[in-house]
């Protein structure tokens, strides 16, 4: 397990070895606007394979992804215009849409649908456009426990089991809550997990007026 500090570079060293390590088919801990996280590439089977292996975590249950913008989101899902203006008035939500039929079904954990989140986090982000496609978002823990916000917690989660190649080392982050989760693919849609939304949108998805 290699630690990568994110540096003082604005993260461009830390960027490029992540990429790296992402094109390798290797899994990188990532900081994220919520918590660590677990990436590697999202089509690439052997590399959601060590994902499963690293978290012990069943195989029937998805990984959702991290995609950079909504033109992205074509890759991996199914979405309307105005699905997608929609979705951007939620906030920082996972969106459970249809999956494009060349997502590999093991990461979606053998459903026809799957999670897509843009991470408000500016790592993130360039990670995503400097490796050039959708990666896998995930938290850093083993599949049952909670989310990290501290680097050496997510180190000691991993050390004496499967562990990931590389860590970005972005020191401990703030306890901010999990994203909502809204599947799109139910008329109307249904909130999986609450999250953080907007009282508004959560009024509407709730079939109820916002005073």
């Amino acid at each position: 397990m290699k630690i990568v500090p994110l540096g003082t570079d604005h993260g461009v060293g830390a960027t490029l070895e992540a990429v790296r390590c992402l094109k390798l088919g290797e899994a990188v801990v990532i900081p994220t606007d919520t918590a660590y996280g677990l990436a590697a590439d999202a089509l690439h089977e052997k590399a959601i394979a060590r994902v499963f292996s690293i978290k012990m975590r069943r195989v029937d249950q998805a990984f959702p992804v991290f995609i950079s913008d909504f033109d992205m989101l074509d890759k991996v899902a199914v979405a309307s215009r105005e699905l997608k203006e929609y979705i951007q008035t939620c906030g920082s939500i996972t969106a459970v849409l249809p999956a494009r039929g060349w997502v590999p079904m093991l990461l979606r954990g053998g459903k026809l649908s799957i999670g897509v989140r843009i991470s408000a986090h500016p790592f993130v982000e360039r990670l995503i456009k400097a490796f050039g496609g959708p990666i896998i978002a995930t938290s850093a823990n083993i599949s049952g426990r909670g989310p990290h916000y501290k680097i050496r917690d997510v180190i000691d989660e991993f050390e004496g089991g499967v562990e990931p190649d590389v860590v970005i080392d972005a020191g401990d982050l703030p306890p901010n809550p999990v994203s909502a989760v809204i599947d799109f693919t139910k008329r109307p849609p249904m909130i999986l997990r609450t999250g953080v939304l907007p009282k508004d949108v959560l009024m509407e998805l709730l079939g109820q007026k916002s005073e």
